[in-house]
């Protein structure tokens, strides 16, 4: 099987997993959940995570604190064969860290603290690409803004495509994006990129429409939860249902697509057989409890698809 050598250039954050969330909080009431756990996680090192472990050779670009919760999430990076040299522990900042909140259905919020993922600069990615050939670029949002346009721009200089990850939800300009391979958000994403909630497959295309006319994409990809995936081209949609499972935590799934869908285009698959692999990827993981230790290998995706397809 073709092992494709991807780059990951994003996020690395040291994750504070809180189960058991009943409510949001008001300001000034205490709330009380029922267990925690730290994590590593932060969506660039997820999807590095998961790219390794599904067989692709992954090169991580990031910024981490020269501390212990920076020294953890290059460790875990490195277990799985992730080429780390890239990876700069900044002196004078922190390791980036994310209060995530979960509910009992396996929804959550999360508020991030960039940390050092915010001193990530376009330099640091420029030396990955000069040493190394790359299949695709996957990127998403938890960096400096500045940093997502440029490694586009550097990697469109070397006729390599990009996957953006929309994520973190915010409004962005997309006229530096334009030609993008892939642009990939999630509902909430979505909406704080195009102001439409996409509760319907009619709003996900108008959704879809705008983003494709603002990014001229090959294709938008909008992650729908456990609704499941929609994709346009430009010409046609298509709904892609997502696997039916007992969802526990949602964290990382997103990322689990992401990387999973990358890897399996770079190795020659199709692009319904890639959907169908990350969609199953993602529904292993929210099954799950965590972020990098929910994500499965490529061969526990392929038993769930084999369990799945013959029943």
């Amino acid at each position: 099987m073709i092992q494709p050598n991807i780059l990951v250039v994003g996020s690395m954050n040291m994750d504070l997993n809180i189960y058991g969330v009943p409510k949001i909080a008001q300001f000034g009431q205490s709330v009380g959940c029922d267990s925690y756990a730290y994590a590593t996680g932060g969506k660039g090192a997820n999807q590095a995570y998961a790219a390794a472990v599904q067989g692709a050779n992954v090169t991580m670009v990031g910024r981490v604190g020269n501390d212990s919760n920076g020294h953890a999430l290059i460790t875990e990076l490195e277990k799985v064969g992730i080429h780390t040299g890239f990876v700069v522990p900044d002196k004078d900042a922190q390791t980036g860290l994310a209060t995530i909140m979960v509910e009992d259905t396996g929804r959550y919020f999360s508020y991030v603290t960039l940390g050092a993922n915010n001193k990530l600069d376009p330099e640091d990615v420029e030396k990955a690409l000069d040493k190394i050939s790359f299949d695709m670029v996957l990127m998403q949002l938890e960096m400096p803004l500045e940093t997502v346009y440029r490694t586009y721009e550097l990697a469109k200089e070397r006729n390599i495509p990009v996957f953006l990850d929309a994520g973190p939800a915010m409004n962005i300009p997309l006229d530096r994006l334009k030609g993008i391979h892939i642009i990939s958000p999630n509902e909430a994403e979505t909406e704080a990129l195009t102001g439409i909630a996409v509760e319907s497959e009619k709003e996900a295309l108008e959704a879809a429409k705008q983003l494709y006319e603002r990014a001229n994409p090959a294709y938008v990809v909008l992650k729908m939860g456990s609704r499941g995936v929609y994709v346009y081209d430009g010409k046609a949609a298509k709904m892609y249902p997502a696997w039916k499972v007992d969802a526990i935590d949602s964290t990382g799934a997103g990322d689990t697509f992401n990387a999973s869908f990358v890897n399996k285009i770079c190795q020659g698959y199709d692009f319904d057989d890639a959907i169908q692999f990350a969609t199953a990827a993602a529904a292993i993981c929210v099954s799950r409890k965590g972020a990098q230790v929910s994500i499965p290998s490529q061969d526990e995706v392929q038993q769930f698809l084999t369990k799945q397809l013959c029943k």
